[in-house]
């Protein structure tokens, strides 16, 4: 997402902006590594690995707005997610 398109979202209420702070920052890669790997676990049910998953999608989203130096609700992290398919060296699949 382009800087203007983030900053109309911070003039409509939808982001603010708020410095990013490094320690957050490794908390959210973090996170999102964890779940993730936990989301790959075939003893868990499907219903767990989902919600890993999506928490880690979530983590990493948020922490790219973070880095951007934005702040926002879970809601309006994943509609500005961007909708263009990215490759996953982990996986090797494209998500």
């Amino acid at each position: 997402m382009a800087a203007a398109q983030l900053e109309n979202l911070v003039r409509i209420g939808q982001l603010r902006r708020e410095a990013p702070v490094v320690d957050e920052l490794a908390g959210l890669k973090r996170s999102a590594e964890s779940r993730l790997a936990d989301a790959t676990r075939p003893d868990l049910s499907f219903a767990s690995r989902f919600d890993l998953a999506y928490n880690a999608a979530h983590a990493l989203a948020l922490h790219c707005l973070r880095r951007a130096g934005y702040r926002s609700t879970r809601l309006t992290v994943f509609r500005r997610w961007p909708t263009r398919r990215v490759w996953s060296r982990r996986s090797g699949a494209y998500w």
